[in-house]
């Protein structure tokens, strides 16, 4: 599979790496699952030099924390009713994304999606939302720049 389901949802993270003076750094990729979703993200990572760390559960509402402590937090705007619609298009870009491959599944709700905090060089300490659709996986990064 490719990464054409991708690449809306990249395009508008550029638009806000943008709104954020470009201090934070936000992108999505795909992997294929070998086994569980953890341990195939570290085996897709491999050859980077990323520590992956403190695994959790992403629901609606995980998703909606996340997007605020690392992303909507993060931008120039201070506008709060913009700042919320900027979340909703993310999880409905998220959606579109996983159902482009998958229409019948919604790994947010299921409770199939993961976050790990991840460390680099690069970027310090930051967090990537894992979701797995059948034997793929979308990784969704979020940091800030160190």
């Amino acid at each position: 599979m490719d990464k054409e389901p991708l690449f809306n949802l990249n395009g508008y993270f550029q638009t806000l790496r943008r709104l954020s003076g470009n201090r934070c750094d936000f992108w999505v990729d795909i992997f294929d699952m070998k086994g569980d979703v953890v341990g195939s993200f570290k085996d897709h990572l491999s050859d980077r030099e990323i520590t992956l760390s403190d695994v959790s559960n992403v629901d609606y509402k995980r998703m909606d924390n996340l997007l605020q402590e690392n992303v909507l937090s993060k931008l120039a705007i201070k506008d709060e009713p913009l700042l919320k619609l900027f979340g909703w298009d993310i999880v409905e870009y998220i959606q579109m994304s996983y159902r482009l491959i998958e229409p019948e599944i919604d790994p947010l709700s299921s409770g199939d999606a993961r976050a790990v905090i991840a460390e680099s060089e690069f970027h310090g300490r930051y967090i990537y939302v894992l979701i797995p659709v059948n034997s793929k996986c979308i990784a969704v990064g979020l940091a800030t720049r160190t």
